[in-house]
């Protein structure tokens, strides 16, 4: 597989600022386990992609999160890659499947995750994982969400897909959403509870007496998650999300943090405060 047979996905000023956000968070993450002897530090990419992107702007090449993450120093002990797209992991093994402590696999994240690689890290183990969460959009199980909130091992970026959501999901009517989206939308949520993060009842009646539901705005449906990862998932810090803007200024998804300790909250903030 040679980069002629792959096309790099393009990529966003937005974009860009989030891969030097985890770069930044994963260099003092590393740093902050550097003298705890025994333990074995995970870097998990469940939407990994190529490695290699290109930059809208500039059309120039752009790092993706797999590379940043193996430059970070200290480095983590092992490194899992996860990308559905096979042209993709192929890519990622041919310039990194030589290290031995480099993990790809292509295939559905949810499935590998939930299944085979998040049941191993728990605290009680003493090993601990910054975890990228990155969808393309509704791609995400919450179940992969709730077990790394459960382990009390695993810190977790987060993109929450708020576009996505409201193009396919968060009508003015709900009753016009297709079942297909909302079993979607249920996937990632974990239950049908959005629903009451995304409407409201209107006290007002239309002209057949059926009072239209009121959507709630992002930053409520964002908050409404943000709680949703404290107080179901386990996660005990969950800051603001930094909301990612594209070139015309709307949000195009929110990035979370979410960890069990205190000074992570302490590092993203100060981190996200320099972006926002």
């Amino acid at each position: 597989m040679t980069a002629a047979l792959l096309k790099f996905d393009e990529i966003g000023y937005w974009s860009q600022l989030k891969l030097e956000i985890i770069e930044k968070y994963g260099s003092a993450y590393t740093t902050a386990f550097a003298k705890t002897k025994g333990l074995k530090k995970y870097y998990i990419d469940a939407f990994s992609g190529a490695g290699v992107h290109i930059s809208k702007e500039t059309g120039s090449q752009v790092e993706g999160s797999p590379t940043r993450a193996l430059k970070v120093s200290p480095p983590f002990d092992d490194y899992y890659f996860i990308d559905a797209d096979q042209k993709k992991t192929d890519y990622l093994q041919k310039i990194y499947g030589s290290r031995n402590n480099v993990h790809i696999h292509n295939g559905d994240s949810n499935e590998y995750l939930t299944k085979k690689l998040l049941p191993k890290i728990q605290y009680k183990n003493f090993n601990r994982a910054l975890c990228l969460l990155d969808p393309y959009g509704l791609h995400l199980d919450w179940e992969v969400m709730f077990q790394a909130g459960q382990s009390g091992a695993i810190d977790m970026f987060l993109n929450f897909p708020v576009m996505d959501m409201n193009r396919n999901t968060f009508w003015k009517n709900p009753d016009k959403v297709s079942q297909d989206n909302i079993k979607r939308m249920n996937r990632f949520w974990g239950d049908e509870s959005w629903k009451d993060a995304a409407y409201a009842e209107n006290p007002q009646s239309n002209l057949f007496g059926t009072p239209d539901p009121i959507k709630q705005s992002n930053e409520q449906i964002v908050e409404a998650f943000k709680n949703r990862l404290k107080q179901t998932a386990g996660f005990k810090y969950v800051p603001d999300p930094l909301p990612m803007r594209n070139s015309t200024n709307a949000v195009v998804y929110y990035l979370f943090l979410a960890s069990q300790k205190s000074v992570a909250q302490k590092i993203i903030n100060d981190i996200f405060s320099k972006y926002r």
